[in-house]
C-alpha cells in the first residue's frame, strides 16, 4: 500500500481503535471467565497490551503533518488513553 502521510495516520488510528475495542471483549471475557479460562484471558489480555503499545509507538514515530499538511490537524491524536489505563493510573 503506498498512501500519504494522512493514510498512515488514519490505519494507525483505525487499528488503534479496534485494539480498544477488542481489549474492552477480552477484559468482559475475564472477568466472566473461571479456572484456567481466566488465567488464559487474562494471558491474551496482557497480549493485547502490548499490541496496543506497539500501536501507539508506531504512532509516535510517524512523521508529524504540518498545519500545511494534507490533513485536517484535528484527526492527528498525539497520545491516547483508555479507559484502563485510567483506572490503572489510581493504583
Amino acid at each position: 500500500m503506498h498512501g500519504g502521510q494522512s493514510d498512515r495516520h488514519q490505519v494507525i488510528r483505525e487499528l488503534f481503535e479496534l485494539f480498544v475495542t477488542v481489549q474492552q471483549m477480552g477484559q468482559v471475557f475475564a472477568n466472566t471467565s473461571h479456572g484456567a479460562a481466566h488465567n488464559s484471558a487474562r494471558e491474551l489480555n496482557e497480549l493485547l497490551h502490548q499490541v496496543r503499545l506497539k500501536i501507539e509507538e508506531i504512532h509516535a514515530e510517524l512523521p508529524v503533518i504540518g498545519r500545511f499538511g494534507d490533513v485536517d490537524e484535528t484527526a492527528i491524536v498525539a497520545r491516547w488513553t483508555t479507559r484502563f489505563e485510567a483506572q490503572g493510573a489510581g493504583r
